[in-house]
């Protein structure tokens, strides 16, 4: 069983859980925040910054599911090539990715919960240019190919902690991974599809409702 095979497995048993929860204290249904969202590419020296916002509907104390928008105005990657030492080629990108999925909390009281997340959904990069960087880049103009972004396939893995400083509002910081099924006829993956692990991390502050 792959990578997405199993986390498609994670997601469907943790929504189960929604029908097996028990009655517990009263839970604002609705959160809505706005958060700080990091990318770190594995493939690539880079980290891109993002703004986003959260929505999320608590079927229960412990289950919710919830629904992720983030963009990156710069997500810009710098690649060498073993053909002409010294050569580098810039890629200048946006990137946005949107995410639906499950959250299970479990843990801490009425102020403090922990929780994890299984999260399918899609990324898009979109080409602002590319450049060439090193000394040798008057012999290598010619060589630049342009990328061909697809939307790709994505699914965000993690958890972390949720911090409940009064009953309508919430403080939250997560992190995990970003996988990400490469098929554009780009960066990392010029030919051929691949997949590659991401480290995300997430601060929102938000409101319930």
């Amino acid at each position: 069983m792959n990578t997405f095979s199993r986390a498609a497995l994670a997601l469907f048993t943790v929504i189960g859980l929604a029908g097996q929860a028990s009655a517990q204290s009263f839970v604002p249904r609705v959160e809505v925040s706005g958060q700080f969202t990091t990318l770190r590419l594995s493939d690539f020296d880079a980290t891109s910054l993002g703004l986003g916002g959260r929505v999320t509907y608590n079927l229960s104390r412990p289950v919710a599911v919830e629904g992720e928008y983030n963009f990156f105005l710069h997500d810009d990657v710098t690649t060498t090539t073993g053909s002409l030492p010294g050569l580098g080629i810039a890629y200048q990108r946006r990137r946005s990715e949107a995410f639906f999925g499950a959250k299970i909390g479990f843990g801490g009281g009425e102020r403090l919960r922990a929780f994890a997340r299984v999260r399918p959904g899609f990324t898009r990069l979109t080409h602002q240019g590319v450049e060439c960087v090193g000394q040798v880049c008057a012999q290598a103009l010619m060589l630049l190919a342009v990328p061909t972004y697809r939307t790709e396939f994505a699914l965000d893995l993690g958890g972390g902690i949720e911090f409940y400083p009064s009953r309508r509002t919430v403080a939250r910081i997560d992190v995990g991974d970003t996988l990400i099924w490469h098929r554009s006829t780009a960066p990392p993956c010029w030919a051929g599809d691949c997949t590659s692990q991401n480290f995300a991390s997430r601060f929102s502050l938000g409101l319930r409702f």
